[in-house]
């Protein structure tokens, strides 16, 4: 199985898990709608302050580095950004995860319809090698800042980039889900997993 496949074999159980239709998942969750995507497995320093458990850290931005840069910029435009740049991307999350992380009941009336939350988030040049997402709280919309404080240290956040459009669809899933699904995933992949979907 390709690596991209299995990362997104992750994403539909998990949206099964929340109790939508395996079908209607599995073809949502293909590369027919889907370019490319980043698989961010959080470390202390990237989770909200709230949820860091050595507080010493006090950065609040998620570190995106190596090959998952180029999900946001092409290496030219990456190289000639300055720091003081900063852009705002558009985003969607589902409101079944969202409530899910933060422990709330939900019924998911249309399981053939993954209802969206739209916003944005705030994506800005830190080093020559290191992109921060959520740079400000304030420039985010709160949809993702509410998902950032539904995930903890060694939870995964994914990224997935529409095939057809510009938009985003950011996803938490918690490491007691994905752990029981693939146990060996910290020595597989690495913390910025980046891939490009090929299209069927």
């Amino acid at each position: 199985m390709a690596v991209y496949e299995a990362l997104l074999e992750l994403v539909k159980d998990y949206f099964v898990f929340l109790g939508y239709e395996e079908n209607y998942v599995s073809e949502y969750f293909s590369s027919c709608n889907f370019r490319e995507i980043i698989s961010i497995r959080l470390a202390n320093a990237n989770v909200a302050n709230r949820n860091k458990k050595d507080k010493s850290s006090h950065q609040s931005h998620i570190a995106i580095t190596g090959e998952a840069i180029y999900f946001f910029y092409t290496e030219e435009e990456f190289a000639q950004l300055d720091n003081k740049s900063t852009l705002k991307k558009e985003i969607c999350i589902s409101s079944a995860n969202l409530k899910n992380l933060m422990l709330e009941h939900f019924h998911i009336k249309n399981k053939c319809d993954i209802q969206h939350i739209n916003g944005v988030v705030s994506v800005g040049k830190r080093t020559q090698n290191q992109l921060q997402l959520s740079k400000k709280n304030s420039e985010n919309s709160e949809c993702f800042n509410m998902l950032r404080l539904g995930l903890f240290e060694n939870d995964i956040l994914m990224l997935l980039k529409f095939r057809h459009c510009d938009k985003i669809f950011a996803i938490g899933i918690p490491d007691l889900f994905y752990l029981d699904y693939i146990p060996s995933y910290a020595a597989l992949y690495e913390t910025n997993t980046y891939l490009s979907l090929l299209e069927k």
